[in-house]
């Protein structure tokens, strides 16, 4: 008789737990989901909904990269120490070996640029858009179709089977429907042996 008043309160107990359990559960679902885009958000205050800050935490690093990164994406270039704290930002998110790449190419040009006496002002790293080549018809006799995003999100699409050949001019859209978390980018560097050629 004890054993089954015994084994009677405990799966009480058993019961109890796993409604709470499932009640947590159920409410936690419920919590509204809200999506912050990195390239919209206050870098100096970002959203603790922004995908980097709940991947990274809030640290220096997730401030730096978002705020360098909305400056690339808005066309506006970066200088050498600034392309040197968005790389170092980057490596420290992602490490990457292209990143790791891209770090040391900058400050080995960083250390020719103070040996020729250049500004460190000037512009040397800028979004430029990106481009997009489909071969993928030109086994079956078709043709290339190109398409070349630009910085503002404008796309241009030449393609001979569209638009009587001429190429297509479709305006930007939403930044948020084609976020992109690693921009890609053009480094407008140059080398000693180039003869001296200036910057763009």
């Amino acid at each position: 008789m004890l054993t089954l008043l015994l084994s009677g309160c405990g799966a009480r107990h058993i019961n109890r737990t796993v409604q709470n359990t499932t009640t947590l559960d159920t409410q936690d679902s419920k919590e509204p989901f809200i999506l912050v885009n990195p390239l919209k958000d206050d870098p100096e205050n970002p959203s603790p909904h922004n995908p980097l800050v709940k991947k990274f935490g809030d640290i220096p690093q997730v401030r730096t990269y978002m705020r360098l990164h909305q400056k690339i994406l808005s066309g506006t270039p970066l200088t050498r120490d600034e392309a040197i704290d968005f790389f170092s930002a980057e490596f420290h998110l992602y490490q990457s070996p292209s990143t790791a790449e891209a770090l040391k190419r900058q400050k080995e040009s960083k250390k020719r640029d103070e040996t020729l006496g250049f500004s460190s002002d000037l512009p040397v790293f800028r979004y430029t858009g990106k481009k997009i080549i489909d071969f993928s018809r030109v086994d079956d006799g078709g043709s290339i179709s190109v398409t070349i995003i630009d910085p503002d999100g404008t796309k241009t699409i030449i393609d001979p089977s569209l638009n009587g050949g001429e190429p297509l001019l479709i305006p930007p859209v939403d930044a948020d429907a084609s976020y992109d978390d690693r921009p890609r980018w053009y480094q407008n560097d140059w080398h000693q042996d180039d003869n001296r050629s200036e910057p763009e």
